[in-house]
């Protein structure tokens, strides 16, 4: 199984022909139509036929097969893409290819940590940091971790190789 990326999670019905209400995470959710599947949690492939905006940052998406609220029940919880069905150009980094991915300091030499996880907080994506146990010190039971803003302002990204570095700022953000 190829890896996934998770785009948003599935609400509820909208409507009474079908379409489920989404909570989405794409930049372009008219990728999710153009592309036309889609998988939930447990790897059931879902056929999107339309998408449309139906308020307060939701969209609703019409799923082939189903056509009335009670077919909505079984079709709840995060929502996935297959990641090479992804369009990337040759400039642009799918945050899930950052997992696992050292962090380097400002001076660009020094790994600073390991990028372990994505979290979309209100602000915008941030990227939970795993530190290393500091030489010489007891070893905590659970690893130290820090969350850093996916902005310029802390971390800088290049595409090719992929590799993420921390301004002096981000710096600064990890001492706290």
């Amino acid at each position: 199984m190829s890896a996934r990326l998770k785009i948003g999670a599935l609400k509820g019905p909208h409507g009474l022909q079908g379409w489920v209400k989404a909570a989405l995470t794409l930049e372009d959710p008219q990728l999710l139509a153009e592309l036309g599947t889609c998988q939930l949690e447990d790897g059931r492939a879902l056929t999107i036929t339309g998408i449309k905006q139906v308020g307060q940052g939701l969209m609703a998406i019409k799923i082939e097969g189903i056509d009335t609220p009670e077919a909505t029940a079984p079709i709840r919880g995060a929502l996935y893409l297959d990641a090479a069905a992804v369009p990337v150009d040759d400039d642009e980094i799918l945050l899930a290819d950052l997992l696992g991915q050292p962090l380097y300091g400002p001076d660009e030499t020094t790994i600073v940590g390991t990028i372990t996880d994505i979290r979309e907080l209100p602000a915008g994506p941030a990227l939970t940091i795993t530190l290393p146990a500091v030489e010489g010190a007891p070893t905590p039971p659970k690893p130290k971790t820090a969350l850093v803003p996916l902005e310029e302002e802390f971390i800088l990204l290049d595409a090719e190789p992929i590799r993420a570095t921390l301004t002096e700022l981000g710096l600064a953000l990890l001492a706290l």
